[in-house]
């Protein structure tokens, strides 16, 4: 899961923080480069496959804070690709949300710690990935009226929302917490 080799290509910066001189994202305290948001995407799906263990009854939600530019959008292309996602993602911001059928044709590895993956056809999975794109609404109220607490009680939902901080009192504490920011033109800090 996480390339040990990056290890000889990173700079220490102020407060322990570690960073690739250019192109990378850093999760955790780790550090990848632009061309490995793919990893970042499989760690993240696999912890969305863990929580939709806990509690198969309901949707897996996720949300993504960070400015504008901070690569929000892109992760969800990512995981959307990775879920089997065959049209074109598009931010949803003047819709509020889009649908997606995800359309894997048979289940991907779930990561495990250390590199190795474990191979289960009985790994959780959803029928939709829900992209909501909360930044123009004023308040809960307004997700509420567009059907909020029935997307997240479907279980065949993974929903993923940008700008959570919109619509914070709708949101459950059970959601998956991302944060991002744009450190400079080429980097990139995730936190989950």
């Amino acid at each position: 899961m996480y390339k040990r080799s990056l290890v000889s290509a990173l700079t220490q910066k102020p407060f322990g923080a570690f960073v690739l001189e250019k192109n990378a994202y850093t999760v955790a305290m780790k550090t990848y480069a632009e061309n490995q948001i793919g990893e970042v995407a499989a760690e993240l799906i696999a912890k969305a496959r863990q929580a939709k263990l806990a509690a198969p009854d309901r949707a897996t939600l996720i949300t993504l804070s960070g400015n504008l530019g901070a690569g929000k959008t892109t992760l969800i292309k990512e995981i959307a690709k990775q879920l089997g996602v065959q049209n074109d993602l598009q931010s949803p911001t003047y819709v509020i949300y889009k649908k997606y059928p995800l359309g894997l044709a048979e289940p991907r590895p779930l990561p495990l710690k250390g590199g190795d993956t474990a191979q289960d056809a009985q790994l959780p999975s959803w029928k939709y990935l829900i992209h909501g794109d909360m930044y123009r609404l004023e308040s809960s109220a307004e997700i509420k009226n567009l059907g909020w607490d029935e997307m997240l009680s479907d279980s065949d939902n993974l929903v993923i929302i940008e700008w959570p901080e919109m619509i914070q009192d709708a949101v459950p504490k059970w959601a998956i917490k991302v944060s991002l920011a744009h450190v400079d033109e080429s980097l990139r800090s995730i936190d989950f």
